[in-house]
């Protein structure tokens, strides 16, 4: 199974190439802010299963002292997949994608900095905090 995904206005596009499985909401304060609402909706996947398709000199990208990274389309402002810092694995906004996966796991992240307006998504495993990879390894192959 493979995804197709781009940015609003479509410079930008990309393809993941294995299947989804594994869907988190994280509802840390930088993830609201990044998104614009009360948790984003992403998944992890292997660097190997991730390829540009076109637009990437499009990518614009900010970076936070504590290691937070921020891709965004220059032209549209669209959040875009980026590499987590010092590892293979890229985070890949789900809300890109021209189809949509079949989810069988749910995870909340960061449920203690959580607005008090959002009611978390019902899940499989919620954590407190972010976890470590280490943590997650089994969810995301």
């Amino acid at each position: 199974m493979s995804y197709n995904g781009s940015c609003l206005c479509g410079d930008v596009q990309f393809q993941v190439l294995q299947d989804i499985q594994t869907i988190y909401h994280c509802h840390c304060s930088l993830c609201r802010k990044q998104s614009g609402t009360g948790a984003n909706a992403a998944s992890l996947i292997h660097c190997s299963a991730f390829q540009w398709l076109q637009g990437q000199e499009q990518i614009q990208s900010f970076y936070k002292a504590s290691g937070f990274t921020s891709c965004f389309c220059s032209h549209c402002g669209s959040p875009l997949p980026n590499t987590l810092r010092n590892t293979d694995w890229i985070w890949i906004p789900l809300g890109l994608l021209d189809q949509s996966p079949a989810i069988s796991t749910s995870l909340n992240f960061c449920l203690s900095s959580k607005t008090a307006w959002q009611i978390p998504s019902e899940a499989d495993q919620s954590f407190d905090h972010l976890p470590k990879m280490s943590e997650l390894n089994a969810f995301f192959k």
